[in-house]
């Protein structure tokens, strides 16, 4: 049976008082620099759901469709518990606030749907409800799902003429973001816009080795010709009090040279992912993923909080057996210093990286104090980069 909406939303009349509905967009309404950022929590919360109910099998596909002034994202992830309802309609709770690895927690996160909506539902299992004010539920009609199927409807406001284009222009940026990347549950993302263009990005991906992954990335609009990206993907697992808390990921752009060979190639836009990208720009050739601590919104990461630090000191040992894997695999070109931490300049001593360049520079067992690497890598050909300690066994 559903949950009982009326006793949850008098607990929350009592947590956060009866004027919620007017002074909401005054604590809620500015965490965010884009409106529909609401688009990355909603998948944020398909990718943990997905991951509670991984042995049950069920679709690894999520839909989002714009149409008749709504926008509705389904996934067959673990059904609405009440506990889940609670979360959802609460402001600073999600359903486990000290597990690291829950990307999607519902809390404030979720509350950037009211950028675009007044009243989200969501239909799943036996819970039908709606959220008035941002934390008290409401009974909704019974919508037709597909079994085992998790749907949230968000109506856009009449008077918003523009947000079901802004929202139809995030849903075709998804594939150049790189969303699915560093995901493990979501294969891939369907969306349709109504009157408007439809696609897919989806996610493929072998093991290649304990710890190393290859993955494809494709994504199409409107029938085309996918474009895809290859990325070569380390992998290190990290502890929170002594429990899993996820990985610490360096992903490298690969592809084939011009004789047919494979290469990692160095990107040119690499921020710091924390399951998404941030707005932290990292000044290296690949990408780094971690479960960092984020502030509200996101979309920034503190620099100086313990954990954080720690993820960084992780990665930096991750680079390292990195270039090993590249060298026993014959992948350990010259090009691939174009994609790492080379310049003393650009991670200078407290900086947030400088972890990496210093590991990097001690792999290579090069004497270079605080200059740069860059001359000797300059320096080094291909026969020599065997002989680098880096790649010793």
């Amino acid at each position: 049976m559903p949950s009982n909406y009326t006793s949850i939303s008098r607990d929350n009349e009592r947590k956060y008082g009866t004027d919620i509905g007017r002074i909401g967009p005054v604590l809620l309404g500015n965490r965010y620099a884009d409106r529909t950022h609401f688009v990355f929590e909603l998948l944020q919360n398909a990718e943990d759901a997905l991951g509670k109910r991984r042995k049950n099998g069920g679709s690894r596909n999520v839909r989002f469709s714009v149409a008749n002034g709504t926008v509705r994202f389904s996934h067959f992830g673990q059904p609405f518990t009440e506990q889940d309802v609670q979360a959802i309609c609460g402001i600073v709770e999600g359903t486990k606030d000290d597990d690291l690895t829950a990307i999607g927690r519902f809390g404030i996160g979720f509350k950037s749907v009211y950028a675009v909506t007044d009243l989200p539902s969501v239909h799943s299992g036996e819970e039908h409800f709606a959220i008035r004010d941002y934390v008290h539920p409401v009974p909704a009609s019974v919508i037709a799902l597909e079994r085992g199927e998790t749907a949230i409807t968000l109506p856009l406001r009449a008077e918003d003429a523009d947000a079901p284009h802004e929202v139809a222009s995030q849903l075709q940026r998804l594939g150049g973001e790189r969303t699915l990347l560093f995901l493990r549950e979501i294969n891939e993302i369907e969306w349709t816009v109504e009157d408007g263009p439809s696609g897919y990005c989806r996610r493929e991906e072998i093991a290649e080795d304990e710890g190393v992954r290859r993955v494809s990335l494709l994504s199409a609009r409107d029938g085309e010709d996918p474009s895809e990206e290859s990325w070569l993907v380390f992998s290190r697992a990290v502890q929170h009090d002594d429990d899993h808390a996820g990985y610490v990921e360096l992903a490298f752009g690969h592809a084939s040279d011009d004789s047919g060979e494979e290469a990692i190639e160095a990107v040119g836009d690499s921020r710091l992912a924390a399951f998404f990208p941030t707005e932290i720009r990292t000044d290296l050739g690949m990408l780094v993923q971690g479960p960092y601590r984020t502030k509200p919104g996101r979309d920034n990461i503190p620099r100086d909080d313990d954990w954080n630090r720690h993820l960084v000191r992780e990665t930096s040992g991750l680079l390292v057996d990195a270039l090993r894997y590249l060298r026993d695999h014959d992948l350990l070109t010259a090009r691939v210093f174009d994609a790492l931490p080379l310049n003393r300049s650009r991670f200078l001593k407290g900086s947030r990286f400088e972890p990496l360049f210093d590991a990097l520079r001690d792999a290579v067992a090069v004497d270079t104090g605080d200059h740069d690497l860059g001359r000797f890598v300059a320096d080094v050909d291909q026969a020599q980069l065997t002989d680098l300690r880096v790649v010793a066994p």
